[in-house]
């Protein structure tokens, strides 16, 4: 009790600072508002920052989004972005298969059961529960403002589930005033059709946005398919000048059938395993924004219920409750501090699983388990010799009724030198707490876990050509302990492991209506069965608008030397896709897309034979007043 107490009395003196006017945190004239590097806006969209220097931050605009012509913004933003690779399931895209779909690869890290890559929308941790997982699809780009992917360990802004990126998700802001909406309808391949409908008002200090989709599928092949659907809406109102409240909502849920994961195991197998997931998250935030100090207060709380009708007819529940603040204030000259507060409660259970009481060692029933986490964290960057020079150092103290405490640091420093070139260099530390499917769920379960480390040390040059042109290369090394593995059929902390690259990533822009992006990655890992981590991926992407009324785009996704399973030759493949989109009048635009127009043949998960050429197509309806 009296730990309680003392966590409950650090949260809200905690909350109290953030609260606090900036007038009585920082008295600075406008001319000492810093200019840092690598200041990239993010949390809940509200003009809010956190000094992301000197991270390496990779910004995925919606027109980018957009000029894929898919909807979903894993699928945009897979390859795309440098040294980032999840998987797919199906003609959708990802789902929640059983054979591991929607896993999230960041630099050969993350992925199955490791939540080491951390999905955020707003700045809210999507993370949560038993199985901790969230379904892929369902962040569709209809809603989406950009996407922000910090690439490398981002545990001291972020917290434990960071330890190898964070992908943060920001909806679209109303920015005029009146009412504005669209409803897309697409049919395509294997009676594929997705639908949605959007809507965004603004009426004096108040602005709000609603979006509603579904999807469905017959799947590529029989007994394979699945729908889904997801409703957000949020609700914004500015009090002042200076504060702005918020408050979001989703519900989303995913049905999908399975017959490839039980042939697996036994290839004479009739079973079909069929799926029922639904989540749920609720978020309330207020913004702060003077001259020289911004932050943001936010609550949350998702929940999760999942049913798995396989031989053990599984059933689980999760839920989160968390805090977060920070506040970003000039305490001198040339100078910008954050300091922050997380905290989180996260717990699941599983209620049915076979029909048995549950014994050691197996999966059965599951008493409800919960971890309670809460970690105070300090960043600051200094510019230096009239801003050639800026230096960044940060800590955060993780703390978790499980595992202990943690320090972890991160420091570097960012050179920017004349004709637009940019100096990097990085060392931080990631950190990954055992989730609750490692420690408690199927025969493998190992409550003795210890929490994952990482260290990462990177180096990048960035050249910008004005508006026409920029190139990024960046060189990363990192070496972890205390890795995660099934081995003899046991969850347990195998030891180290070395991962290291090359990420190159440029954009041209030769004209006014042409745009072109392009990336590399390479990675060399010391694990030799690493699925879902390709040796070599790049992109190349092409947006060209020959008239005003018509948009075409093309790209391709290219992988080598992905290891799938044990027993398959290494995979490589390119996909090869085009979209169109003409605008027939002002309120209708038509809009088809061809995926994989060379039929190439290939696998992601095991078992998984990924579609070939196929094609989608409809319409986007648009009614506006907006002013």
């Amino acid at each position: 009790m009296e730990k309680r107490l003392q966590t409950g009395l650090l949260i809200a003196l905690t909350a109290a600072q953030y609260l606090i006017p900036a007038s009585a945190i920082a008295q600075q004239p406008d001319s000492a508002t810093v200019s840092l590097s690598e200041v990239v806006v993010t949390g809940s969209n509200q003009a809010v920052r956190r000094n992301l220097l000197p991270y390496t931050v990779t910004t995925v605009d919606h027109a980018t989004l957009n000029a894929t012509g898919t909807s979903e913004v894993l699928t945009a933003i897979s390859g795309m972005v440098p040294s980032l690779f999840v998987t797919q399931r199906n003609i959708l895209g990802f789902g929640v298969s059983n054979g591991g779909a929607g896993h999230i690869k960041m630099r050969g890290v993350g992925g199955d059961r490791a939540s080491a890559v951390l999905m955020m929308v707003d700045g809210q941790p999507q993370f949560a529960g038993i199985y901790s997982h969230h379904v892929a699809d369902f962040y569709t780009k209809e809603y989406v403002d950009k996407v922000e992917v910090l690439r490398g360990p981002g545990s001291v802004l972020y917290g434990s589930n960071a330890m190898a990126g964070v992908i943060n998700v920001i909806t679209r802001q109303t920015q005029t005033h009146g009412f504005s909406a669209s409803l897309t309808s697409q049919y395509g391949s294997y009676n594929t059709t997705q639908n949605s409908l959007t809507a965004t008002a603004r009426h004096g200090k108040l602005s709000a946005l609603a979006s509603v989709n579904f999807d469905r599928t017959d799947g590529t092949v029989k007994n394979f398919d699945f729908s889904q659907w997801e409703g957000y809406a949020k609700i914004s109102y500015r009090i002042n000048h200076a504060w702005k409240t918020a408050a979001s909502v989703t519900l989303s849920n995913f049905t999908g059938n399975d017959p490839i994961y039980p042939k697996l195991s036994n290839p004479e197998s009739t079973d079909i395993y069929h799926q029922n997931i639904t989540r749920s998250d609720v978020a309330l935030s207020a913004s702060n924004n003077y001259a020289n100090t911004t932050g943001n207060i936010q609550a949350y709380y998702s929940w999760g219920n999942h049913y798995i009708d396989d031989p053990r007819h599984f059933h689980s529940l999760d839920d989160r409750l968390g805090l977060l603040a920070y506040q970003n204030i000039t305490p001198w000259t040339e100078a910008q501090m954050t300091s922050g507060f997380d905290f989180n409660t996260y717990s699941g259970h599983i209620p049915v699983s076979g029909g048995n009481q549950h014994k050691p060692g197996s999966m059965s029933t599951i008493s409800r388990k919960r971890i309670t986490e809460y970690s105070p964290y300090l960043t600051l960057s200094q510019n230096l010799a009239n801003r050639l020079l800026t230096v960044n150092a940060g800590l955060r103290m993780a703390n978790s009724d499980k595992f202990g405490s943690q320090w972890i640091p991160q420091g570097g420093a960012a050179v920017n030198l004349p004709n637009g070139y940019t100096l990097k260099g990085s060392v931080a530390m990631g950190y990954r707490n055992p989730s609750f499917r490692e420690l408690y769920l199927y025969k493998m379960a190992n409550p003795d876990l210890k929490p994952e480390k990482m260290t990462n040390y990177e180096f990048s040059v960035i050249k910008n050509f004005g508006h026409t042109a920029s190139l990024d290369l960046t060189l990363y090394y990192s070496h972890g302990t205390n890795m995660i593995q099934v081995v003899d059929m046991k969850n347990v902390n195998t030891g180290r492991f070395t991962n290291k690259g090359i990420e190159l990533s440029g954009r041209l822009n030769p004209t006014g209506n042409v745009r072109i992006s392009a990336s590399y990655s390479y990675l060399h890992t010391s694990l030799h069965d690493l699925t879902g981590a390709p040796r070599h991926q790049y992109y190349i992407g092409i947006n060209w608008l020959p008239i005003k009324k018509l948009d075409i785009g093309a790209d391709i996704k290219g992988i080598s030397r992905l290891f799938v399973a044990d027993n398959q030759p290494l995979e490589s493949f390119a996909i090869a896709n085009i979209k169109a989109e003409y605008k027939l009048f002002k309120q209708l635009t038509l809009m088809l897309r061809l995926e994989n127009i060379t039929d190439a043949r290939y696998e992601i998960n095991r078992g998984y034979r990924m579609p070939g050429f196929t094609t989608i197509g409809g319409f986007r309806l648009s009614l506006s007043t907006n002013r």
